[in-house]
């Protein structure tokens, strides 16, 4: 497959990807079906990319949590339902991959409006 066609079909899977990230049962073969290839086909083209296609559809589902996490209008929901929204069915998993993501929880991230926390410095750090 030449690389502009690669491209294209990158760019196709993408935009169908992020139609279906509320979808806690999304998978691989999801794509494969729907362009009518095989799921070899499709990770085969995710490989030239710099991740992997599950990497990207986590990436995406926590770029879209933590963004929700800080909407005023969702400020009356929990960050469970907002897990749950965008395609986690497990909060336990969904905290793990927050945290490793962002290197702080979701909590704390949704509390201070995004900002992550400061590595703590010690004294000794500090060159006075």
């Amino acid at each position: 497959m030449r690389t502009l066609r690669r491209e294209q079909r990158l760019v196709q899977f993408r935009a169908y990807i992020e139609a279906r990230l509320d979808d806690p049962d999304f998978e691989l073969g999801d794509v494969a079906r729907y362009f009518g290839l095989t799921d070899r086909c499709v990770r085969g083209i995710f490989h030239t990319t710099a991740e992997t296609l599950s990497a990207f559809v986590l990436r995406r589902r926590l770029e879209r949590a933590a963004h929700l996490l800080i909407d005023e209008q969702r400020a009356g929901d929990t960050i469970l339902s907002i897990a749950l929204d965008c395609g986690f069915n497990d909060a336990a998993c969904f905290s793990r991959q927050f945290h490793r993501h962002f290197g702080t929880t979701a909590r704390f991230y949704r509390k201070n409006g995004g900002v992550k926390p400061i590595a703590s410095v010690s004294a000794s750090d500090c060159v006075l």
